[in-house]
């Protein structure tokens, strides 16, 4: 997995738009953004002391402090790998996952998840026309937050049919990120140009790891 977007929840169908996740840490709020994506194997002891024993395949949302990279870490279990490796061969290589957020899920009484509040944020481009979007809060009384989601339902599609249904092109846009990577952006104007590098970059996410 090497990006990961949040979307709006339909039952049926993928839809454009994206959900916002906040992490609430002893009362500041930092937007979850350009998380880490990682998918360890399900008998990983990585997170062995905090998992519930109700969940079977998930997703831990971790905080680990302003100056690290906030992580989705997905637990998967053997049946549900072996069904997107079947998808890959097929070349439904987009995966996305239903999340359900419950406090019921949460290893420790600290952590905590509120859903149901709405914020309301001004569209500057059209004055006096407000945007309703609701918002998952991922609360934490401690320093740090490791926050559980249960994964409900999947799906596979390709890159096409992704990009066509969600109007989001999430390769192109971490192609383009890396490309201006300050560490790198030298290297990849001088050997590729940023035509061919995303048209690299393109290729690469399309061979399943």
């Amino acid at each position: 997995m090497k990006f990961g977007d949040f979307l709006k929840y339909n039952e049926k169908k993928l839809v454009s738009g994206t959900q916002e996740v906040i992490f609430e840490i002893n009362g500041k709020k930092i937007k979850f953004k350009n998380p880490k994506i990682m998918n360890l194997p399900n008998n990983h002891d990585t997170w062995k002391e905090y998992v519930p024993s109700n969940l079977n395949d998930f997703a831990v949302f971790v905080f680990g402090g302003e100056r690290r990279p906030m992580i989705i870490d997905f637990h998967l279990s053997t049946y549900l790998r072996t069904l997107l490796r079947d998808d890959l061969q097929a070349g439904q290589n987009i995966h996305t996952f239903d999340l359900k957020f419950s406090n019921e899920y949460q290893a420790k009484t600290e952590f905590t998840v509120e859903r149901a509040g709405i914020s309301i944020s001004n569209d500057l481009d059209k004055p006096n026309n407000y945007k309703f979007k609701e918002t998952i809060h991922l609360k934490s009384d401690e320093e740090y937050g490791i926050f559980f989601a249960k994964i409900v339902t999947h799906r596979s599609v390709s890159l096409e049919e992704y990009i066509k249904e969600t109007q989001s092109d999430p390769v192109w846009r971490l192609g383009l990120k890396e490309y201006f990577d300050p560490l790198m952006y030298s290297h990849y104007k001088e050997k590729y140009g940023l035509g061919k590098h995303l048209d690299t970059f393109r290729e690469e996410c399309d061979v399943p790891l």
